[in-house]
């Protein structure tokens, strides 16, 4: 139980921290709509980089803990 804790724990910081800086850096036009903002993170203000870091790892958190059934979460 102990490894899925940690799991749930430190994969959603490591993919959380990956998609930030896609999101943030890159810039990929599929035809009429573009992923990312192509940036940095001083264009894009360091408070904007911290709560779309925070919201991506509740996220995947969320849904791992689900998954996992760890009960981080309480139903």
């Amino acid at each position: 139980m102990q490894i899925k804790r940690l799991i749930v724990i430190l994969v959603p910081l490591i993919i959380a921290a990956a998609l930030t800086w896609v999101i943030i850096y890159a810039r990929i036009p599929l035809g009429p709509v573009t992923i990312g903002f192509g940036s940095d993170a001083e264009h894009f203000a360091y408070s904007n980089v911290g709560l779309l870091f925070i919201s991506i790892a509740c996220i995947i958190g969320i849904w791992l803990d689900y998954f996992l059934g760890t009960k981080f979460l309480k139903s």
